[in-house]
């Protein structure tokens, strides 16, 4: 039995409307435009929640090391139980001694065995300590732990743009494998039209059979390359799906961006060396090598702490009467073998060692940034040639089509046109997705990933 669904959707729609915004609403939501899959990566890749731990874990240890500046306060306590007593026998020093003094009787100047310590005893201390001069030991930790923190942010940034390049390499690799599935398409069933028109003319007597020949070879052809176009659209939904945490689409909403520059080269050079992330990376290392510098310099000063103690309890220590103690101490290293002094220049060489890297990648920037802007030439000039190429193919497939209609033409003729058109407008969304490619990863190369998602 026939079915106008189209009918019945809109009688459901008069009765309720409300249900034909949540159909509608649903449809809506398996379309996923970049914008939709940067958001979605960002909230559930793996690789960006695990390095955003780092950068939580690197914002507590800062927080931690902020600690060197105050007091430390401890509390202790022990109880000890011994074999036996402690104690000091001078029995026989009083015996000598009541000679001396002439007493008969030795027990009478008493019991000379004394206990000095009881087997069961206890106590329990409160201790403070409290550095106030390290050699500037200190102040270097916390700059260090900061920059630390602002280094995990920069490597987080790094990772976090890599992915979004590698997304919209994908998201536009799946436009364009879903826009060359469409032509290839396209493609075959016109050559299946074509085909059939040939074998009718064939079977009329009108044209010779090698012409229906070449129309099934044509057919074959592009029956396979629509069926490997098929294969990369899978491939490249798959490839999203996995950046974005699994979710599933259908289609991608976002278009490409039709290529014109308004940029010059020095332009983007000038912010791709005042915004990369990598050259902000190794910036922080520079400043991290050069607190190395002060820290290995503190070794020349001396420490100086206070301290103090304080008794909360103690039981058979009748010995120690202070309830209290505090006091200041320092220590210095005068000499210890030159180690200080080989460290120091250890550590200016690795400032060094810094400052040329990122020299030299202040290099590979300026020539990277020119690679990607030729790029976008090209793809430029490759886009505005191939759509003066689309219009005159375009015409000549025409016109081969109807010279075969007459029959003053061939059928390879026509799809000879029919195949060269299709490779213009290949050609032409492949110039698209280089183009929006290299944009892509020339924007977020800069900081300039929400401009460009903006944008689209």
């Amino acid at each position: 039995m026939f079915i106008n669904y189209k009918l019945l959707l809109n009688q459901i729609a008069k009765k309720t409307p409300i249900l034909l915004l949540f159909l509608s609403t649903c449809i809506n939501a398996q379309d996923l435009s970049l914008k939709e899959a940067y958001e979605l990566m960002i909230l559930k890749n793996g690789d960006i929640n695990a390095s955003q731990q780092e950068v939580n874990a690197k914002k507590e240890e800062q927080k931690a090391i902020t600690g060197l500046r105050y007091p430390s306060l401890s509390l202790s306590g022990t109880y000890v139980h011994l074999q036996n007593d402690i104690g000091l026998d001078l029995n026989e020093q009083r015996n000598m001694a009541s000679g001396l003094l002439g007493v008969a009787d030795p027990t009478a100047l008493g019991n000379w065995n004394f206990t000095i310590l009881e087997k069961n005893l206890g106590f329990a201390t409160a201790d403070i300590n409290w550095p106030i001069f390290a050699g500037g030991k200190i102040n270097a930790a916390n700059k260090a732990s900061k920059i630390k923190y602002e280094l995990s942010e920069n490597s987080h940034t790094i990772k976090e743009n890599n992915l979004i390049i590698k997304l919209i390499d994908y998201y536009y690799k799946l436009k364009l494998a879903n826009e060359a599935k469409e032509l290839r398409q396209q493609v075959y069933q016109t050559i299946q039209i074509h085909s059939d028109h040939a074998t009718k003319l064939f079977e009329n007597g009108i044209i010779p059979e090698v012409e229906t020949l070449n129309a099934k070879v044509a057919l074959s052809n592009a029956k396979r390359e629509l069926l490997a176009a098929q294969k990369d659209v899978s491939l490249a939904t798959t490839a999203i799906k996995n950046l974005i945490g699994g979710k599933d689409f259908n289609t991608t909403s976002t278009d490409f961006i039709t290529p014109s520059l308004q940029t010059s080269l020095e332009e983007f050079q000038n912010e791709m060396i005042n915004e990369n992330e990598q050259l902000k990376f190794l910036k922080k290392n520079e400043e991290l090598a050069k607190i190395g510098v002060k820290v290995e310099t503190s070794e020349y000063f001396p420490k100086v702490a206070l301290f103090g103690k304080h008794t909360l309890w103690k039981d058979n220590l009748s010995l120690v009467d202070l309830d209290w103690i505090v006091g200041i101490g320092a220590s210095w290293d005068v000499f210890n073998g030159f180690e200080r002094e080989h460290k120091i220049k250890a550590a200016k060489h690795k400032v060094v060692q810094v400052q040329q890297l990122e020299k030299q990648a202040k290099l590979n920037l300026l020539t990277y940034t020119e690679k990607l802007y030729n790029e976008l030439e090209k793809q430029l000039e490759q886009y505005n040639s191939l759509k003066n190429d689309q219009a005159l193919a375009e015409k000549l497939k025409f016109m081969r089509t109807r010279a075969f209609e007459e029959g003053t033409g061939t059928s390879l003729e026509v799809i000879d046109a029919t195949l060269q058109l299709t490779e213009i407008k290949l050609y032409k969304i492949k110039a698209l997705y280089h183009y929006n490619k290299t944009y892509g990863e020339l924007m977020v190369n800069i900081n300039k990933t929400e401009k460009f998602l903006n944008k689209i």
